[in-house]
């Protein structure tokens, strides 16, 4: 695929591949401070932060080493290093993560509407960055790779399936919460609309935007705007 895309081509779908990274993180960030529950990819680094020192950038690094465990009980024979090297991005999320943390140290929401429309905001970011990341056609992280796993396993449309890789990492996230603490913590209402709807605007941008995904994956977009 990169020798069809040529340098520059490939230079494209790398740099769509960190822009939308950079988008995910900073929703992250938005989500942890609107305070309101973080998106289901970082719930469980998010509830872990806050039982332990250790930082949610920090856990989410260490959480996707256990998704590229999973993606090889999940795809086994076809389990190869496209999957292994999931780990590079994974890493520069869970370090940007940390970063806009403390970049957006001076956003402070006071009163609940603001902190559920900071919320929203930080929804639609990250669906915009997911999409980019998966249209990149470059390198996933180990957040979509299990979901792309397991939808190519099942044969099974990656959007729906990954809202319900969105609703078990949310479960385990209240499960690590409710044992350790016996109090539910870094799980609210934000979390479950982010599950709900983050997969959904996904497949919503897919579909409305043909063009864009066209050439995202650097097809022709008259072609993709016929099918």
């Amino acid at each position: 695929m990169i020798k069809e895309w040529g340098l520059l081509g490939t230079l494209r779908h790398f740099a769509c591949l960190v822009f939308g990274i950079a988008l995910m993180a900073a929703s992250v960030a938005l989500a942890k401070i609107a305070l309101l529950g973080t998106s289901p990819i970082s719930s469980i680094p998010n509830v872990l932060s806050g039982l332990t020192r250790l930082s949610i950038g920090q856990w989410t690094i260490f959480y996707m080493f256990l998704l590229v465990s999973l993606e090889w009980l999940v795809l086994r024979r076809y389990f190869g290093w496209s999957n292994v090297i999931q780990l590079i991005p994974s890493i520069f999320f869970g370090t940007m993560i940390d970063w806009f943390v403390q970049l957006f140290k001076f956003i402070k929401p006071t009163g609940y509407w603001l902190q559920l429309g900071l919320t929203l905001i930080s929804i639609v970011l990250l669906a915009i960055g997911v999409f980019f990341e998966v249209n990149s056609q470059t390198l996933m992280m180990a957040g979509e790779g299990i979901a792309a796993a397991i939808a190519f396993r099942r044969d099974r449309p990656f959007a729906k399936t990954k809202v319900r890789v969105d609703m078990a990492m949310v479960l385990g996230a209240v499960l690590i919460s409710l044992i350790f603490s016996r109090q539910l913590i870094g799980v609210r209402e934000g979390t479950i609309l982010s599950a709900l709807l983050s997969g959904r605007i996904v497949g919503y941008i897919e579909e409305r935007f043909p063009q864009l995904t066209a050439w995202l994956r650097g097809s022709d977009p008259e072609l993709s705007s016929e099918k």
